[in-house]
């Protein structure tokens, strides 16, 4: 049987081995042409009895590139954040490039610190969701370093740079629609954070859909949190304390954490979907075609997403 290589093998190791020095090793393994062919095949021998295996990081710093990309999200337990990281990895992987998934938790102090870690392992570029607004003065410094970097689901004002992105607008004013069809006339919004790109269109879109039918806007149906489950559910505790002539009869989830927030707390109140209140979503729910009853969505092609940001 055959032994493991030996641990810890260096770059001297396989010069003294093959009777050269060590920057004639370093050269056939950067496959550099400057090496005659009999000291070239002398060296890989050496390198294969002896097991080395190059530092990948150094190789890399010497050719200018590490083939390392880093994925910066802001939490990859969303299913669609999941989908995009599988379309970034399966485009990677096929042509030779590491992913380095991180997640912000939307907070730009986070984002600041990975982007940092991440920039001093020399990683060829970037793909990011930014945790919003603030994160402006991080994307300007990679600008500055001219780090490769393209944003993802989310936008910056003011940065001008490659983005692959939905249509927020018109998928919210879809789904307004939807229910103006079926005759609310009482919708409320849940939604994140006016400082991410996401949130501010998607109520625009909810907006003009109501303004074009002619339906008052009440800010007291508009419920703005952050991206997580508990703000989902926090909303609609807060809409079912409204006196029952000012309550919603439909509500509009901007995002999958919030639906199903929401529809938690509309179980925990006894309240039916849809008989008591309606509820549609903008981004898909995992196994949303199993969910009784059956939920009203815009859905992304979240994957593909990752495969063009890729």
């Amino acid at each position: 049987m055959e032994s493991d290589p030996p641990i810890g093998v260096t770059l001297q190791d396989v010069a003294a081995r093959a009777g050269v020095s060590t920057m004639t090793v370093s050269r056939v393994v950067n496959q550099a042409k400057r090496v005659a062919p009999a000291t070239r095949e002398r060296v890989e021998r050496a390198i294969h009895d002896l097991g080395f295996v190059p530092n990948a990081l150094a190789r890399g710093l010497l050719q200018g590139r590490t083939h390392t990309i880093a994925l910066l999200l802001t939490d990859i337990s969303n299913p669609f954040f999941t989908q995009i990281a599988r379309g970034v990895e399966d485009v990677a992987q096929r042509n030779g490039y590491t992913v380095i998934f991180a997640n912000s938790d939307e907070s730009p102090q986070k984002e600041a610190q990975y982007v940092q870690t991440l920039l001093s392992h020399q990683i060829d570029g970037l793909i990011i969701a930014p945790a919003g607004n603030a994160s402006r003065p991080l994307l300007d410094l990679l600008i500055r370093r001219k780090k490769p970097f393209v944003l993802i689901d989310r936008v910056i004002d003011g940065i001008a740079v490659d983005a692959v992105v939905g249509d927020n607008i018109g998928g919210a004013r879809i789904l307004t629609e939807h229910l103006i069809a079926l005759g609310h006339r009482r919708i409320a919004l849940v939604h994140a954070s006016s400082e991410i790109s996401t949130a501010r269109e998607r109520q625009r879109g909810y907006l003009e859909a109501l303004w074009f039918h002619g339906i008052e806007v009440d800010q007291d149906l508009i419920m703005e949190g952050d991206f997580k489950r508990a703000s989902g559910a926090e909303a609609a505790r807060q809409l079912l304390r409204l006196p029952q002539a000012r309550r919603p009869t439909a509500i509009f989830a901007d995002n999958n954490f919030h639906a199903i927030g929401v529809i938690e707390s509309l179980r925990e109140a006894k309240q039916h979907v849809p008989q008591d209140i309606a509820v549609v979503c903008f981004d898909d729910i995992e196994l949303a075609s199993a969910l009784q009853p059956f939920l009203t969505v815009v859905a992304q092609p979240a994957r593909t997403f990752g495969t063009i940001a890729m």
